[in-house]
């Protein structure tokens, strides 16, 4: 594929040996970097799609005979049902000498990849908020507050878990995730909102079913299905048209101004911090049965959003000293969010670190692996 269009990102710092890393698998821009520079793909889309691998394959080989790229390390995401996963085996042995193959979390991707971009090689805070990625155990992480730098990162603290119940599905369809969290707080009777589309009682007797029996229900922590959930109960996305619609739909509907946060928990008792959520839902059906504005309900669920980094930052910060705090993942694509966190830090006395060139969601995620496996050759898995 000739001509492939690579953006170029000169860097503060050097990596050590080229690498080539493979990103994610939705947002699927992989990386080739060598020296103080990476070149980073375009997005070639959601890679399940086998029209969409093939044309990521084809566009990576050509890349490196291109650019004469011999890389030492194959890096890839940790799901293990990932595209990605599985190519980076046979990407590797195709290289000679054959290359290491290594593997990063995702979150701490996230993390890297902004310490990259402003040249920090010490600790940081990371507030990483996204859809999903996959956590070591098991779960589907994505509400996220990381203490780390590039070699490693420990989860300090998360939104509490829910049921994702259908899986995928209640990606496509958010009023699953409105019931998941309804059901967890012993608020079932509040489901379905009034005015809503459905769904069918049958249905809903089903879905109450999987989530106790836990069947295709797996626990996830994500504050991207968290805003689905809320912009559900609110009417503003019952489905997901497009990825992130819902979402998007409650970002466009919060009233200007400033609104007060609703309350929620950090359970401290917990280790990793559980950031409790069920007060938040009782305030804000107790706004829906008063009949308050939606717009003004979303907007209160946006300064809950920017609340809960904060304390939570804070907090961390009291107990590690680190000032600086990283702020990666898909949600920072929310403007409200990506404009109120950063200041609210910086009222705290916190620094905030956003991407500077890269995007926050998964297309930035090459360069912190990258980052990451070139500081720590303990990830590499084999020849």
């Amino acid at each position: 594929m000739p001509g492939l269009p690579l953006t170029r990102f000169r860097l503060p710092r050097s990596f050590p040996e080229p690498v080539l890393a493979l990103g994610g698998d939705q947002q699927s821009r992989f990386g080739l970097a060598r020296g103080k520079e990476i070149m980073i793909a375009p997005n070639f889309g959601d890679l399940r799609s086998p029209g969409n691998l093939a044309a990521y394959e084809e566009a990576l080989s050509a890349a490196c005979r291109a650019e004469k790229f011999t890389p030492r390390t194959v890096v890839r995401d940790l799901h293990p049902a990932a595209a990605a996963f599985r190519l980076a085996p046979r990407l590797a042995r195709s290289f000679s000498p054959p290359a290491d193959v290594a593997g990063v979390q995702h979150h701490h991707a996230h993390l890297a990849a902004v310490l990259a971009e402003h040249g920090w090689g010490g600790e940081a805070i990371g507030v990483i908020w996204d859809g999903t990625g996959y956590g070591p155990d098991g779960a589907a992480w994505g509400g996220e507050f990381l203490v780390g730098d590039f070699s490693g990162s420990r989860r300090a603290a998360h939104l509490e878990y829910v049921p994702l119940p259908g899986g995928d599905k209640a990606v496509l369809e958010p009023w699953r995730m409105a019931f998941a969290y309804l059901h967890h707080c012993g608020r079932t009777e509040a489901f379905p909102p009034p005015g809503s589309p459905g769904p069918h009682p049958e249905e809903l007797e089903l879905l109450g079913e999987i989530i106790e029996k836990q069947v295709n229900s797996p626990p996830t922590s994500s504050m991207g299905r968290l805003f689905d959930g809320v912009s559900a109960l609110l009417g503003m996305g019952w489905i997901n048209a497009r990825p992130a619609a819902a979402a998007a739909a409650l970002e466009r509907a919060a009233a200007a101004g400033d609104f007060p946060p609703y309350p929620f928990g950090i359970n401290r008792d917990s280790e990793p911090y559980l950031i409790e959520l069920c007060p938040l839902f009782a305030a804000l059906l107790d706004d829906l049965a008063a009949s308050r504005p939606r717009g003004e309900i979303a907007a209160r669920f946006h300064s809950t959003v920017i609340a809960i980094g904060v304390e939570t930052a804070r907090l961390l910060s009291r107990e590690t000293g680190l000032k600086k705090v990283v702020l990666s993942g898909g949600v920072f694509y929310n403007r409200r969010v990506r404009e109120g966190l950063p200041s609210a830090l910086a009222e705290a006395g916190l620094e905030p670190l956003l991407p500077l060139r890269l995007e926050p969601g998964d297309g930035g995620l090459a360069l912190g692996q990258a980052a990451a496996v070139s500081t720590s050759p303990s990830r590499k898995e084999s020849k």
